[in-house]
């Protein structure tokens, strides 16, 4: 009997992880000291950014401003505060419209992929529907902090009324990122 009811909890724990609406893979740098980032700014809010950014990051406004409220809903309850003046990290987001997202030519790189981490980070192609988001050390500009949530948006994105589904998965993906 007992052997059978644990059996029963394992399968109904599967099916749930297996049911997840968000996959939320993380990469990040845990030698990094989160607790010297105390603010933000969005990636395309600065204005030495090249218009791929700018134009990238707004392509989906139905996408867009559900998600900059999500994220800096998310950052606040981590004790990040919104500067737009000299921030400590800067805030990027890609949406997987295609069958790809193409963010290698964004103005930040990949840092420590040789120290053990990042070396699987996924830079070139996600699905369609996956969320990206990746916070950028505003000095040096390269990521300390990557999630991206696959099936974070239904169907077209241009279309999007999926306000809630991608709250959820902006949740789900910065309840990982280190709590200062």
């Amino acid at each position: 009997m007992r052997r059978a009811l644990s059996i029963l909890v394992i399968c109904i724990a599967l099916a749930a992880l297996g049911c997840s609406p968000t996959p939320v893979k993380l990469d990040y740098d845990p030698a990094i000291d989160f607790d010297l980032y105390r603010t933000y700014d969005w990636l395309d809010n600065r204005p030495d950014m090249p218009a791929v950014v700018k134009s990238s990051m707004t392509r989906f406004p139905a996408v867009d401003a559900p998600l900059r409220a999500a994220v800096s809903e998310g950052l606040a309850a981590k004790r990040l505060a919104l500067d737009e003046v000299d921030p400590n990290v800067l805030v990027a987001y890609h949406v997987g419209a295609e069958n790809d997202i193409d963010v290698v030519k964004w103005g930040y790189r990949y840092a420590n992929a040789k120290a053990g981490w990042g070396v699987g980070l996924d830079v070139v192609s996600y699905p369609k529907g996956t969320l990206v988001i990746d916070v950028i050390d505003a000095k040096t500009m390269y990521v300390i902090w990557r999630a991206s949530a696959r099936r974070a948006i239904d169907g077209d994105p241009s279309q999007s009324t999926a306000g809630e589904r991608i709250a959820g998965a902006v949740e789900e993906m910065l309840r990982a990122y280190p709590a200062r």
